[in-house]
């Protein structure tokens, strides 16, 4: 067999080509006539689609579904508007609820004070330590018979029924113990202040210069600055036209203010009035509430004073209480100054019994400590001053002339610290109350003239 050639010449070429770069031979045409007949009808059916244009019934069927979608979006935000406002609805509803709530039992606690006044009447002082475990206001009504602070406060929470109940026994919805509401009262002899109207040379002579000094020595006031503040103050309280001295002021030095104003030649409505008068009216009022008193010096020159706006009344005789004046008021007391205040400390110690342990105790505290150790026992157990001879008989140093001049034991005037709480709603307010007999008083159902309260001040925080 021969075998084949390596190469084929090309008669319409002048080379001779290689077998292997020989192009393969093309593939048999197909024979089948309706190849091409089926393309086109594919073709022309896929045209037809993409030229298709929807009827008016498809038209319709897509719009109602966007109609229904935009409608329950439409609803949905409707639902969402009505569930919120139907909650803000609810909780302003429990707001005012629980506001008028906090409200009744803020002035519930003026009748809780009346009933300490009266019950201070009937309290002897011998009571037993079984006694005060018994009844929870013999301790306070003691204390306030002494012309102490008395503070009190009463516990409520919701029963089953919604009520607020005083008896713990019946509460079954409160967790925790935490108190669903609550009444504070807080009773403070209003004589434990200065009565700012009677601090005055017609009210303590020239002793008024002297409680003055104090008042601003104490509170860091300059001695060259002192004398403005005091002078003002006379002319503006005094019923005259005529200043005090250069330091005064009177109609002619307030109308050249802007804005003018003219001098009272009145006694005080309030203690803020003092802001108005000449000196007092330095930055602000910075004596009343204390802060920098001299911001135009430099930083090196410049010192604070402490607010004088607490130490003082509109009520009273005009004399301190001293079983009931806190340390900064015992303070400005000319006959207790002293270089550190140990008179002052004394003082409360000896009222309170705080040194009844000490060999520094007084033969009268030695005698009223029982040696108990629980707080009905220290509750009953009596360290106030009954009078000024006691008081200078257990406070060495003081003479029964000066103590007489500027102290008391008495208290008719005091002052009532109200709250009310329901829930995260508190309702204050601030009473000022004489105990007496008198039209315009709130009465004590059942109770005897003694312990009608007429209110002669009442201030709603708002």
């Amino acid at each position: 067999m021969a075998a084949p050639p390596a190469a084929i010449h090309d008669p319409l070429s002048a080379t001779t080509q290689p077998l292997s770069a020989r192009p393969a031979p093309a593939a048999p045409k197909s024979n089948n006539p309706f190849k091409k007949y089926i393309f086109l009808i594919s073709f022309n059916s896929i045209m037809k689609d993409c030229r298709h244009t929807p009827s008016r019934g498809e038209h319709k069927h897509g719009f109602a579904l966007i109609a229904v979608i935009w409608t329950l979006a439409v609803l949905s935000l409707l639902v969402c508007s009505f569930t919120l406002d139907a909650y803000m609805e609810g909780k302003a509803a429990m707001y005012v609820r629980n506001r008028h709530q906090a409200t009744a039992l803020m002035e519930s606690g003026l009748t809780l004070a009346e009933l300490l006044m009266e019950r201070q009447e009937k309290v002897s002082g011998e009571e037993t330590e079984e006694d005060v475990a018994k009844d929870r206001w013999i301790a306070p009504a003691i204390r306030l018979k002494r012309g102490q602070r008395v503070e009190v406060s009463q516990r409520l929470m919701y029963d089953d029924d919604g009520r607020l109940q005083f008896d713990a026994e019946n509460v079954t919805s409160s967790t925790n113990n935490v108190p669903d509401a609550e009444i504070f009262v807080a009773i403070e002899p209003e004589p434990a202040r200065w009565n700012l109207n009677k601090l005055t040379r017609a009210g303590f002579g020239d002793n008024a210069d002297l409680i003055w000094n104090r008042i601003l020595t104490v509170a860091g006031v300059p001695e060259e600055d002192q004398s403005v503040l005091v002078d003002s103050f006379y002319d503006w309280v005094d019923d005259d036209d005529v200043t005090v001295s250069n330091d005064g002021a009177e109609d002619d030095w307030y109308e050249a203010l802007d804005p003018p104003y003219t001098c009272k030649n009145a006694p005080l409505d309030t203690v803020g009035e003092l802001v108005y008068i000449r000196g007092f009216d330095r930055n602000g009022g910075v004596i009343l509430k204390g802060g920098i008193w001299n911001p135009e010096d430099s930083e090196d020159a410049q010192f604070t004073v402490s607010g004088i706006e607490q130490l003082f009344s509109l009520y009273g005789d005009g004399k301190i209480n001293v079983n009931a004046a806190p340390r900064e008021v015992l303070l400005t007391v000319p006959c207790l100054e002293d270089a550190d205040g140990l008179i002052v400390d004394t003082i409360l110690e000896e009222r309170e019994g705080l040194n009844a342990d000490s060999s520094t105790a007084s033969a009268a505290v030695k005698h009223a400590s029982r040696g108990g150790a629980s707080l009905g026992a220290a509750a009953i157990e009596d360290y106030h001053f009954k009078d000024i001879s006691d008081f200078v008989a257990r406070i060495p140093g003081i003479t029964q002339e000066d103590a007489a001049r500027y102290l008391s034991v008495d208290c008719s005037v005091y002052k009532l610290e109200l709250e009310g709480r329901v829930g995260n709603i508190r309702r204050r307010a601030t009473a000022v109350v004489q105990r007496g007999s008198s039209d315009s008083s709130k009465k004590n159902k059942g109770s005897g003239k003694d312990t009608d309260l007429v209110i002669l001040r009442w201030q709603e925080e708002t």
